[in-house]
């Protein structure tokens, strides 16, 4: 009976690392997306660039963090003196036993002094 529970331990010990080593990379990918958004907005704020131009410094940096990411998923506006970029993006995690479907959101804002 005792070698059954240091088992069943030891299974629920190595499955919770399996679920971590599939799930924190999302995550951690998305924070630095998030940082890297902020930098963008920061810095293009203060430039009149077309709003194709910022979507693709997004991508580069997306693809970089190598997240999955569209033109369709950026969103790019203006108002007055003030630039905000937001990202709406899925990415799929192939599980062992179920595969899970992870919903992110990156926004920043950054106004002109």
């Amino acid at each position: 009976m005792g070698k059954i529970k240091a088992l069943f331990g030891l299974a629920v010990i190595v499955g919770g690392f399996y679920v971590a080593w599939n799930l924190i990379p999302p995550y951690f990918h998305n924070y630095q997306l998030q940082d890297e958004l902020d930098d963008i907005a920061r810095k293009d704020s203060y430039y009149a660039l077309p709003d194709d131009q910022i979507k693709q410094h997004v991508l580069d940096k997306a693809k970089e963090e190598f997240i999955p990411l569209t033109e369709q998923e950026i969103t790019v506006s203006h108002e007055g003196n003030a630039l905000a970029i937001s990202v709406k993006y899925r990415v799929h995690v192939d599980m062992a036993v179920h595969p899970v479907d992870l919903d992110f959101a990156a926004d920043s804002y950054n106004k002109r002094i």
